[in-house]
């Protein structure tokens, strides 16, 4: 039987960073990935922060086209409101691409990657896990990281996590249709092809949040709604979609040009701090631990900074206790912490509507020079949505 100090499951950006850190502790680690290769379970891209990537995996971060521009469309009704600004160190990326980067760096620090390999059953003894039972065998460890994502089979099967529920987790769905670069320029008018858009989109009834992502010769687009959302309303995500596409006028744009990949994800709402980040010599990060920020629309970020945290934690043996303290004081993770009590508030259906007819009131006030006008918004709207707002301000200090 094979033994390491560290096993780290799953090579995503949260597995990656984790093998990274083991690895420059000096500890032998090794990381499985159930894919062929690190990467090919993902959904096609993302837009990344490419500062904060490039300070845990240093230079070389392959992506796609720098974020131009950030769009904002909040819809009342079939009206929206858009918001357009320039944004800085933001890039859009391939998740092939990119993972298999990660995973790479990884290597290079000394740390084992091996695919096709899928993570069955921790054996456990005493409160300690001993022993990763897998479809290529059993290896042996003095701890281990699991960053199997929001299907976290072995979290669940140690009693480390429950499953999640339709209150806590978000359906999203996504199209990848292939584009030539000049006509992505084009439709989005951008100046080459290293320049892109990155789009988001906010509607209520259903409670959609939408987006869409420009790479080199694709476009991305897709919506994710809250999953008691849909189940209460029997609508399909595919529905919305098409619906969503229709809306926007999107759907004509990509008329005539052919899809090139349709996936849906479960992204998980609700988690850490409420549950544990581990048991033992067992440790959890990325979207086991439901690390991701709903406001921001950034996974990976989370991901990554839980990740190296776990990575550090089982190369130095630590509790629970501090493992659960490092990861509230991390910059990245403390954001989402803070979000939680208002997330639900500030994201549900009836306080999303507040919201976009508050500021889409406002602005045509504005418009029309009625100053006054958007006093008497604000006065109107204060006790039902203003305290959100303020506590929302004032935790994100």
């Amino acid at each position: 039987m094979l033994n390491y100090d560290v096993v780290v499951v799953g090579c995503g950006p949260a597995g990656s960073a984790a093998a990274l850190r083991a690895a420059k502790a000096g500890k032998k680690v090794l990381a499985i990935e159930r894919g062929p290769e690190p990467g090919s379970k993902n959904v096609s891209g993302a837009m990344i922060r490419k500062d904060y990537v490039s300070s845990v995996f240093g230079d070389g971060l392959p992506f796609e086209r720098e974020v131009q521009r950030i769009k904002l469309s909040l819809y009342n009704g079939d009206s929206p409101v858009d918001i357009e600004f320039s944004p800085e160190n933001l890039v859009t990326t391939g998740r092939l691409k990119f993972d298999k980067w990660l995973s790479s760096v990884a290597e290079n620090a000394g740390a084992m990657v091996i695919s096709k390999t899928t993570g069955l059953e921790l054996k456990w003894e005493n409160g300690t896990a001993k022993s990763l039972v897998t479809d290529r065998g059993e290896v042996t460890a003095d701890a281990f990281v699991l960053a199997e994502g929001v299907n976290s089979l072995l979290s669940m099967k140690s009693g480390i996590k429950k499953d999640f529920t339709p209150d806590t987790a978000v359906q999203a769905v996504k199209e990848v249709y292939a584009v030539k670069k000049e006509d992505i320029n084009s439709m989005f008018n951008l100046p080459d092809e290293s320049k892109g858009l990155a789009w988001r989109f906010v509607m209520t009834d259903p409670l959609i949040a939408g987006f869409l992502y420009t790479y080199k010769d694709s476009v991305a687009v897709g919506i994710g709604s809250p999953i008691k959302e849909l189940v209460s309303r029997k609508m399909r995500p595919e529905k919305v979609l098409d619906d969503f596409l229709d809306k926007t006028g999107l759907a004509k744009k990509f008329e005539g040009y052919s899809l090139r990949e349709y996936s849906a994800k479960v992204i998980p709402e609700g988690g850490f701090p409420s549950m544990n980040p581990g048991k033992g010599n067992v440790y959890l990060c990325g979207d086991a631990l439901g690390l991701v920020d709903p406001l921001t629309f950034d996974g990976i970020s989370p991901a990554i900074a839980s990740g190296a945290l776990a990575g550090d934690a089982a190369a130095s043996g630590l509790s629970q206790d501090i493992y659960h303290y490092n990861l509230v004081k991390d910059p990245e993770i403390s954001k989402i912490v803070k979000e939680r009590p208002l997330e639900g508030r500030m994201l549900g259906t009836d306080a999303a509507s507040g919201y976009i007819n508050m500021l889409s009131s406002a602005l045509n006030s504005w418009a029309s020079g009625d100053l006054l006008g958007i006093g008497k918004i604000i006065s109107s709207n204060f006790r039902n949505v203003m305290p959100d707002l303020i506590e929302f301000m004032t935790k994100m200090r």
